[in-house]
Order: structure tokens, then C-alpha cells, then sequence
């Protein structure tokens, strides 16, 4: 087996059309462990692996050392290989902890590519199958997805990051204060340049264990209707959580213009076309129509009319006049 040391803080995985996703290891790993088991997926997926070792890269050609071998994987230095980046939330990546269905990956990075997050880290997956992963992600996260870096173990995958965010929906008296997605999205998209930042995110059944939880600065729970009813698919956490920092960013759609209501003059012009036609059909009665017409004015004036809007209906009016007096005339 090859690799070439070309990425970063964890495996890099390149579509094998040949690979079926069975037997992957998912119980807990040592450090050592988990990084032959990064070479294990990597061999039996027929991937290429890349790993930076600090400032310098090495090639492993069936011999040498193994990442975890020789000098204690503890000890090597992680980076993420960063592209310039230009979004106000691109700063911000979603780190999925040992996810148990390629499809929540892929919906994942959909939600990703939706809110306009960094990229997306995958720690010990149970499956890698990129044709469910695609499916999933649809056309518009692929760059999501061919971005993604798959770690082999939680410390060195959070290891770049000067902000770790972790997600529970079982807050404990042990898990420090909880806060919502909403409540800690501002403070995540501050500083100039901002930190990185990751959003972290556990098993589907689960969720982050409270080892894992160490490893977070913060801690947030997304709120739900009932506490029995807490457990969130993990794409729609990732989408939620997305929501609420694109809001935080200044992302919500701008307010409609204001509109300029009629003058009294439009108004007045419609209402007495209006009249006509009401009281020519019978819906009004001759001897006082203006005191009937005041219900159907508080509708109109609800909306507050614009002169174009007066127009319209003025038309519509001279219309119904002109069809009463030539009803043999219609089609």
C-alpha cells in the first residue's frame, strides 16, 4: 500500500467504484490503534491516504513507520490544509464522530453546503460508501464532499481547532452550562480574523459521549418540544445549527421594501368606481350604499392599497360595468 502525505489531521478518501462497506472496526480505539485502523480503511477501501506530519511530508511504501509507531502519536503536530477562504462562516467546520450511515454524511454535507459552513471532518465512520454519500449530498454539496476529511480519532481531528463546540441532547449536571444553537451563534462569528471552529457532532444513537464532551470549550443543546423527544437526526442538527449562525451572520433575507399607499384621491377614485358596479349588480343598496361600502373598505384598508393596486381594481370594476350592459357581447 501507498500513501502520500498530502493532506491533513487525518485521511483523505478518493472514490473506489469496487468497495463494498462491511466489517469496519467502530469499537473505541487507542491513539496507536486508531491510526492503523486509518491505514486498515484506507487499504480496504483502495483509497489514497494523506497525512502532515508537522512541517514536513514522508511517502510510506509498505515499509517504515506507521502514524502512532516510533514517536507517540500524541506528540505530532495536526494542521488542516486551509484554502482562502472569503464566507463570514466558512471559519466553521462540522466534525461528525463516528456517524453510522454514509447517508447521514452525505445529508450532512448538504446542510453544509446549504448554510454555508467550512468543511466537513468524519472521525471513525462505520461506512464510507461514497454512491449513498453523493445521493444524499446531491449536486450542490460535491465540493463538500470532496473536501472531506476522515480522521482516526477525535484528539487529532479536533486537534487544529482554538474553538470545539459540542452538540448533546442529554444535558448532565457534569457537562458544564448548556446553551442553545441560538444563544452561542453569535459569539462563534467574532474576531478578525475569526478562530477556527468546530461544530461537533456524535453517533446517530448516542450522540457525543461525555469523553468525548471534554473536548469541547462549549456545550449546546438544540431545544425540542419535549425532553422525550429530544433526539434529532444528525443532518437535520448539522441544518440547525447551520440555521442559526447564517441568521447570526446577517444571512436572513432582507425585509420587503416598503410600500407607498395610495392617496386619498386614488382611493377615493376606486371606491366610487367600486360603489357603481356594487350597487348596479345589486350587492349594494341604492338608497345608502356608502354606509355598506365601509365593511368592504376596512378590508382594503388592512393592506393599505397602492396607487397601482387602486388602478387594477378600477379596471376591474369598469370591466364587470361594461360586461352587465353587453352580456350578449361575451364569449
Amino acid at each position: 500500500m501507498r500513501v502520500n502525505a498530502t493532506r491533513s489531521s487525518g485521511i483523505l478518501l478518493k472514490p473506489d467504484d469496487d468497495f463494498s462497506p462491511t466489517d469496519l472496526k467502530t469499537e473505541p480505539q487507542t491513539a496507536p490503534q486508531a491510526d492503523q485502523l486509518g491505514y486498515q480503511l484506507g487499504d480496504r477501501l483502495g483509497y489514497r491516504l494523506g497525512y502532515h506530519l508537522g512541517d514536513h511530508q514522508t511517502n510510506h511504501d509498505g515499509g517504515g513507520q506507521l502514524p502512532g509507531q516510533g514517536e507517540h502519536h500524541d506528540n505530532r503536530e495536526h494542521r488542516l490544509d486551509r484554502r482562502p477562504r472569503s464566507a463570514s462562516r466558512a471559519h466553521i467546520d462540522v466534525v461528525l464522530v463516528e456517524p453510522q450511515k454514509a447517508e447521514n454524511i452525505g445529508a450532512a454535507a448538504r446542510a453544509i453546503a446549504n448554510t454555508g459552513l467550512g468543511r466537513l471532518v468524519v472521525v471513525r465512520p462505520r461506512s464510507i460508501n461514497y454512491e449513498l454519500m453523493e445521493a444524499m449530498a446531491t449536486a450542490h454539496a460535491i465540493d463538500v464532499l470532496s473536501s472531506m476529511t476522515v480522521a482516526s480519532d477525535i484528539r487529532s481531528a479536533l486537534s487544529p481547532y482554538r474553538l470545539v463546540v459540542g452538540t448533546t441532547a442529554r444535558p448532565g449536571s457534569r457537562r458544564g452550562p448548556v446553551l442553545t444553537p441560538r444563544q452561542i451563534a453569535p459569539s462563534l462569528l467574532t474576531g478578525e480574523p475569526p478562530s477556527w471552529v468546530a461544530l461537533v457532532f456524535g453517533p446517530e444513537r448516542m450522540g457525543l459521549s461525555t469523553e468525548d464532551l471534554r473536548y469541547c470549550h462549549k456545550i449546546v443543546r438544540i431545544p425540542t418540544a419535549r425532553r422525550e423527544n429530544s433526539s434529532l437526526n444528525l443532518a437535520q442538527a448539522v441544518l440547525i445549527m447551520g440555521y442559526e449562525l447564517l441568521i447570526a451572520a446577517g444571512g436572513e433575507p432582507p425585509a420587503p421594501s416598503k410600500v407607498t399607499p395610495a392617496d386619498q384621491m386614488a382611493e377615493n377614485r376606486m371606491y366610487d368606481e367600486l360603489e357603481k358596479v356594487l350597487t348596479g349588480i345589486g350587492f349594494l343598496p341604492a338608497d345608502n350604499p356608502g354606509h355598506w361600502l365601509m365593511n368592504i373598505k376596512k378590508i382594503f384598508n388592512r393592506s393599505l392599497l397602492t396607487k397601482g393596486e387602486c388602478d387594477l381594481l378600477m379596471g376591474v370594476c369598469r370591466q364587470i360595468r361594461w360586461a352587465v350592459k353587453n352580456l350578449n357581447s361575451l364569449p
